[in-house]
């Protein structure tokens, strides 16, 4: 009789909560024999363990072959860095392209024009925010998780019936900008929410209604744009908006230089700039048509994603965008012209809100879109743990990224507008020092990471709350502020109403996550920064050369102090060993207690 071969157990570790039954147990065992026939018969199998009871537990890793979509979610999540880079890559030439063309307009308008195209381009983003229904959110957070547990075609399916819908509701969009925005101001002014006489208000301006038809074509192109630039996100596909992106800013840069030297002005750049958006779209929806129009095996399709959930999502994004991207400043445009601020004054609040966004998107616009998609595929198999180190990474690189540069541009706001516009706008200086104060609270908080955190946990209805009660309190506060401050006071309530919000998202998402937001980080990491800006306070630079030398010091005393301070912990470093082995041996240096 000879002698039986026994092979090393192996250990499979399941899901927590994963139910087994008698038959998925026999499946599994037959899947193993077969596997092992052709190696070995002499095989003796092993029954997986059963799962823990402990749910309050975060859950393991999970074996890829067990849960379904479990490879295609890691998949997603190693593509995840390679496309938050190359996002980041487009994220910094848009930034640069929009600070030149902001740079070339303020030099080539009067300040009266510019205060003009500020209320034209806010009109711009709300029209967009309304006629979105939240989709980009609904579609980076459902294909990425559709894709991996059903394959591209099911993914094909959702992302068609969605595109479809977005086609359908941009053509009513386009006759209502076209023929009856007056109409639809009134009709909106009727609707039962907080705001909704404010966007009629905005809706009924009438540098608006004198340049509705390059509005209509710019919400069109930018619209479809900005469905597909999600696509792309959800797949971790981002070289495809870098490539098409990045060749739309070079144009949009040319273009309207050219179009100011000539002396069009405003409206010139107007009809330039929505063409620009149409052909950006197309080339969109060539480049990604065969991954929009995939079909299964003999072109069936084995799943089909339901609506209701997908829409549920979206229309609770877009009530949240609708107020966070677009109502806080059309509400504080409009109080300002409420309380008869000069077009100047509203110029100079438009222009101190645009550059303190900036400078806090500046390093981290690749996570727009990848940082959702990259939470919905930590999420699958309900994996809550994984999801929480996700929400953790993200919250502290999204610190390590943005809080140096707000700092730096919030001691130094003043000299920033010296050196880059003329005198005539330098009230902008106080103001940007204002708005990057809050933003730089907004940003170590994780507000936007909370928000897709909260949609993946299906949950989006409690940052609809947290948004709306922003809405509120920016409207009680610029009442208060405004007549006694005026562009101050409308910043100083947007500021507010953005950190409450943000405040309140993390407060919903406390007892969801086993992770604890990292305080104990964004204090020691706020604290050096802070200490290394503090020249800022008595050396004033004139020029570019003496400012980018204040940025070098700027950045050398901040590595001096992480290296005293060291903000890192040792479980940051295993986290990090264990995404990337190799930044290890650069960043133990700034992390306390042994690895």
């Amino acid at each position: 009789m000879p002698k039986t071969i026994l092979r090393p157990l192996r250990l499979v570790r399941l899901h927590v909560g994963e139910r087994l039954t008698a038959e998925s147990i026999k499946l599994r065992i037959m899947q193993i024999n077969h596997k092992r026939h052709d190696e070995n018969k002499n095989v003796v199998p092993t029954l997986p363990p059963l799962p823990s009871r402990a749910m309050s537990e975060a859950p393991p890793e999970v074996e890829a072959d067990l849960i379904p979509g479990e490879a295609g979610a890691r998949s997603l999540l190693a593509s995840s860095p390679k496309s938050y880079i190359q996002n980041q890559i487009y994220g910094l030439w848009f930034f640069a392209s929009l600070f030149i063309l902001v740079t070339i307009i303020t030099h080539k308008v009067s300040t009266e024009q510019y205060g003009v195209l500020a209320v034209i381009m806010t009109a711009y983003n709300t029209i967009l925010y309304i006629v979105s229904f939240g989709l980009e959110d609904a579609i980076t957070t459902y294909v990425p998780r559709v894709f991996a547990e059903h394959g591209i075609a099911a993914a094909g399916s959702l992302i068609r019936r969605l595109l479809l819908l977005r086609t359908i509701m941009l053509i009513v969009c386009t006759i209502l900008l076209l023929f009856s925005l007056p109409i639809l101001a009134n009709g909106i002014a009727l609707l039962p929410l907080n705001g909704a006489k404010d966007v009629a208000n905005g809706l009924r301006d009438q540098q608006l209604l004198a340049h509705m038809t390059p509005i209509a074509l710019y919400v069109l192109g930018n619209s479809v744009g900005s469905l597909l630039t999600a696509v792309c996100a959800s797949y971790m596909r981002m070289h495809i908006v870098l490539v098409i992106g990045s060749i739309t800013q070079v144009v949009l840069l040319g273009l309207g230089f050219l179009v100011l030297q000539l002396g069009w002005g405003i409206d010139g750049f107007l009809w330039m700039q929505s063409f620009v958006w149409i052909f950006n779209a197309i080339a969109f929806a060539i480049w990604l048509a065969p991954t929009v129009f995939a079909r299964g095996e003999r072109g069936r399709i084995l799943y089909k994603q339901p609506l209701g959930p997908v829409i549920r999502l979206g229309v609770s994004a877009w009530l949240t965008n609708i107020v966070n991207g677009a109502l806080l400043k059309q509400t504080s445009i409009i109080l300002l012209g409420y309380f008869a601020v000069s077009l100047t004054s509203r110029g100079f609040f438009n222009l101190s809100f645009q550059l303190a966004d900036s400078a806090n998107a500046l390093l981290v616009a690749g996570f727009g879109g990848v940082g959702g998609s990259a939470l919905a595929a930590a999420a699958i198999g309900k994996n809550y743990q994984r999801l929480g180190r996700s929400w953790e990474v993200l919250v502290k690189v999204e610190t390590l990224l943005a809080a140096p540069g707000l700092v730096f541009c919030l001691f130094n706001a003043q000299n920033i507008v010296a050196i880059l516009y003329p005198k005539t706008f330098a009230p902008v200086g106080p103001l940007l020092a204002i708005f990057l104060f809050f933003n730089l609270i907004v940003r170590v908080l994780g507000t936007t990471i909370h928000q897709s955190t909260l949609y993946v946990l299906n949950k989006a209805r409690l940052v609809v709350l947290g948004q709306w009660i922003g809405l509120a309190v920016v409207v009680v506060f610029g009442i208060i502020l405004i007549p006694r401050y005026g562009p101050a006071g409308a910043l100083i309530a947007d500021g507010i109403a953005k950190a409450l919000t943000g405040g309140l998202l993390l407060l919903f998402l406390w007892r969801d996550l086993p992770n604890r937001y990292p305080l104990g980080f964004t204090l020691r990491f706020l604290f050096a920064l802070t200490i290394a800006a503090l020249p800022g306070i008595v050396w004033h630079p004139t020029n570019r050369i003496l400012f980018g030398a204040s940025g070098g010091l700027f950045l050398i005393l901040c590595f001096g102090l992480l290296l005293i301070i060291k903000p890192l912990s040792s479980d940051d470093l295993s986290m990090i060993e264990s995404m990337r082995p190799s930044a290890v041996r650069y960043l133990k240096w700034f992390a306390r207690g042994k690895h």
